[in-house]
């Protein structure tokens, strides 16, 4: 939010010094027309119309000398910034799927790894033989719930991660478009009512 300020911040200097250049030659403008030259109606609205149009052309020499390379300026940090933040999440979104294909991954192990347990009880010869496969079953049933536990937390966990980083990403991106949209008067006006309620 700081970094936006200074960014808005040199363009408000320049816009006052544009409005106040306007207002001052509105009521030159104005005056200039009720001054009783002397000549006619037609003499004093024909300079009152000179007079506007060379303000005017004025004005818009300065607004395109003062703002021009700011606007565009801030417009592409503005687009960069939005791009870097769409790597950011594209990332974050690979990273959770690489996570996500590994946890399937270490299930389809943990299946295998379960029959490998069974085979190995079974080959066990005397008394122990039933004792061992009761104590395989119960260890490969605990494995698998524990597995299947453990991998719907990293899965659950994943996707919070992924939505935690969407949900920021959205607010970052209408934050932005919120900034974009609101002129300064807009922007002074939330940061008092802001001040206020922190100070209150």
């Amino acid at each position: 939010m700081k970094s936006r300020l200074r960014k808005i911040l040199p363009l408000v200097v320049p816009i006052g010094s544009v409005i106040l250049l306007v207002a001052v030659s509105v009521v030159f403008a104005s005056s200039g027309g009720e001054g009783g030259h002397g000549g006619g109606e037609e003499g004093s609205s024909l300079g009152t119309m000179i007079w506007r149009i060379v303000n005017f052309v004025i004005l818009m020499a300065l607004l395109w000398k003062l703002l021009a390379d700011k606007i565009k300026k801030y417009f592409v940090d503005r687009r960069d910034e939005i791009a870097q933040m769409i790597e950011e999440a594209d990332k974050a979104k690979s990273d959770a799927q690489a996570q996500y294909a590994d946890i399937q991954g270490k299930l389809k192990n943990v299946e295998k790894d379960i029959q490998d347990i069974k085979v190995a009880i079974m080959g066990e010869l005397g008394s122990e033989k039933d004792r061992i496969i009761e104590e395989g079953k119960v260890a490969a049933e605990r494995i698998i719930q524990q597995a299947k536990w453990t991998a719907e937390q990293e899965v659950v966990k994943a996707k919070n991660e992924l939505k935690d980083h969407v949900v920021e990403m959205a607010g970052d991106m209408a934050s932005g478009m919120i900034n974009r949209s609101m002129t300064p008067d807009d922007q002074k006006r939330i940061l008092e009512e802001y001040l206020d309620k922190v100070v209150r």
